[in-house]
């Protein structure tokens, strides 16, 4: 579904192409790269879950690649970095997560982000989703997203779902112990290594987990 017909559908959503100057707060399109590798990776070894969004941390055979190799060096200025992939049929928004890196994300399929800055948020710590922007990215096309922009699994717009390749710095996401006696608000939030989440009260990451109800208003649904 193109992104006209996807924003004409979505009349009270903010939403921008990654193209456009708007989406310079949360990240940049990244240029100069061949990212072809991982695209084609991602379109014949990897699938779409039945129902709900799949995330895989690390693929050894994309890590491998000489790609990767130049990611590490240059966008990360030689830090060691994991790439894996989200793949699945999400539509709602359901919660964000930021890290204190930046996230690589590319993939075969057009997609939509929902994002905010963790600096707009209300002195509670919490966003009204009516707030939220949402950036459509086309198939292809490679972003990093900046640390301490609020993200979380892509939209899909079309039925099939979507593929998304998803590069952040060894570790991150990985298990850890939540503090047993957090100090401040962010400390709460801590959900995995690197990973600082929160979400709608629809949401698992609310409702199963524990985890600070952050989104007020409608769980925003991506509609195509």
């Amino acid at each position: 579904m193109s992104f006209e017909s996807v924003k004409a559908k979505n009349p009270g959503v903010k939403m921008y192409l990654v193209t456009d100057p708007a989406f310079q707060k949360y990240g940049r399109v990244i240029e100069g790269y061949d990212f072809a590798p991982y695209v084609a990776y991602l379109k014949e070894h990897t699938a779409v879950p039945e129902s709900g969004n799949q995330y895989v941390a690390s693929i050894p055979e994309m890590e491998r690649m000489p790609l990767t190799k130049e990611v590490e060096h240059y966008i990360y200025a030689g830090m060691p970095v994991q790439v894996g992939y989200c793949n699945g049929n999400g539509s709602l928004l359901n919660a964000f997560e930021y890290h204190k890196c930046s996230e690589v994300s590319v993939g075969p399929t057009d997609m939509v982000f929902m994002m905010y800055k963790v600096e707009d948020l209300s002195d509670e710590g919490t966003v009204d989703s009516k707030d939220v922007v949402a950036f459509y990215c086309p198939a292809g096309v490679a972003v990093e997203i900046y640390p301490h922009t609020l993200h979380y699994a892509p939209c899909k717009v079309e039925d099939g779902g979507f593929k998304c390749l998803v590069i952040l710095q060894k570790g991150t996401n990985g298990p850890i112990e939540k503090p047993a006696n957090p100090v401040n608000h962010e400390d709460r939030l801590i959900m995995a290594c690197n990973k600082w989440a929160f979400g709608h009260k629809d949401s698992s990451v609310v409702a199963s987990r524990g985890g600070f109800e952050g989104i007020l208003g409608e769980n925003t649904c991506i509609k195509y």
